[in-house]
């Protein structure tokens, strides 16, 4: 045997053409499975308005769907380089709105090419741990500070005075961005860094004399 036929030997050992039906069935529960973990992980973690069930749906599917490619990768060499070079030219132009989304779904693809491959301890263990992960981030990032605007209307700019007396009383982080006085009414909007509880910066500055309104808009929107 020349130094050709082993390479050739050593790369065809790695793919096998008998694949048996237990192991694709288990492959494909075991990513189905982790799939709906990533899901109830999603839906436990999400801080948006409104969920996208046609994300959810694409997320529960990507891990069975990544398996399937990973199992008829693994099956064949002229398949597997016929695959990659078909998913090579395909381009997903579906725009993404929360930046934790990617992360979920490049989870989900882990998920499913760990179970088509059957490394099943990886997928399983993998995914708790970023379950896990995922809880301690979202509870230590909940109660960080959230960038603001803090838009005020008074009609008397001592009034725009005592609000920012106010936010310093409370040791809230403020900027005054701009003020603007327009026939005999000041809005002056200020870059605050508040948490969750901002009901109360507001009861605060619309109880001062001559405030007319309070709003507070999110950054992040």
């Amino acid at each position: 045997m020349n130094f050709t036929d082993m390479i050739k030997k050593s790369v065809l050992e790695g793919f096998s053409n008998d694949i048996n039906i237990a192991d694709i069935l288990i492959s494909l529960a075991v990513a189905f499975v982790a799939g709906l973990f990533i899901l109830v992980i999603y839906r436990l973690t999400y801080k948006g308005v409104s969920r996208s069930r046609s994300f959810e749906t694409t997320l529960i599917l990507m891990t069975p769907i990544s398996a399937m490619i990973v199992l008829t990768i693994t099956s064949n060499l002229a398949l597997s380089l016929g695959m990659v070079g078909a998913l090579s030219v395909i381009r997903f132009r579906t725009a993404i709105k929360e930046a934790s989304d990617t992360a979920f779904m490049f989870w989900a693809v882990a998920a499913g090419i760990t179970a088509g491959a059957h490394f099943y301890k990886i997928t399983l263990i993998g995914s708790l741990f970023i379950g896990a992960l995922t809880f301690i981030i979202v509870k230590l990032t909940s109660v960080s500070t959230r960038p603001y605007l803090l838009v005020i209307k008074a009609t008397d700019k001592k009034a725009i005075e005592a609000a920012e007396m106010t936010l310093e009383h409370m040791k809230v982080t403020n900027r005054v961005s701009s003020i603007t006085t327009t026939e005999g009414v000041t809005e002056a909007i200020f870059e605050v860094a508040m948490t969750s509880a901002t009901h109360k910066v507001v009861n605060a500055i619309s109880a001062l004399e001559f405030v007319e309104s309070v709003a507070v808009v999110d950054c992040r929107n």
